[in-house]
């Protein structure tokens, strides 16, 4: 113990070349260690940091789609609604179509009657027709 204790105490001139060989390794092997350790530390806060910003467009992503979707489905709502309305109004437009169109054949079959031959004494009963007898007062009045 005597000469490492001597060794330790005298300049540095005296160290063991092995020993300080060993020693600059193990110093060498410190640094590069605690400068992988530092490097490590910044990519994971790094990395941590992308996952904040990441997170956060996500979160604003997610409420812009929330919203497009709210009006989306007040829009399709809309839409539903009209159609329902439309499709009421065709029905009703459709029922009343078939109704003109009745009315439209009984007028039809009622022109076509009309081509039938009427006589002239039905059109004007006023007027006589045929052979004309004369009214005479010789049986009314007897004395």
């Amino acid at each position: 113990m005597p000469s490492s204790f001597a060794k330790a105490g005298s300049s540095g001139s005296e160290i063991d070349p092995p020993n300080a060989m060993v020693d600059e390794k193990r110093r060498k092997r410190m640094i590069s260690n605690r400068e992988s350790a530092r490097r490590s530390r910044m990519k994971r806060q790094k990395h941590m940091e992308d996952l904040v910003t990441e997170k956060s467009i996500l979160e604003r992503k997610i409420h812009e789609d929330n919203k497009k979707y709210a009006a989306l489905w007040q829009r399709h709502f809309a839409l539903e609604s009209d159609n329902k309305a439309l499709t009421d109004e065709k029905l009703k437009l459709a029922e009343y179509l078939k109704n003109l169109q009745q009315v439209l054949a009984s007028y039809n079959v009622i022109e076509s009657d009309q081509d039938l031959k009427v006589s002239d004494r039905f059109l004007n009963p006023w007027q006589v027709h045929g052979a004309v007898k004369s009214i005479t007062a010789s049986g009314m009045f007897k004395v």
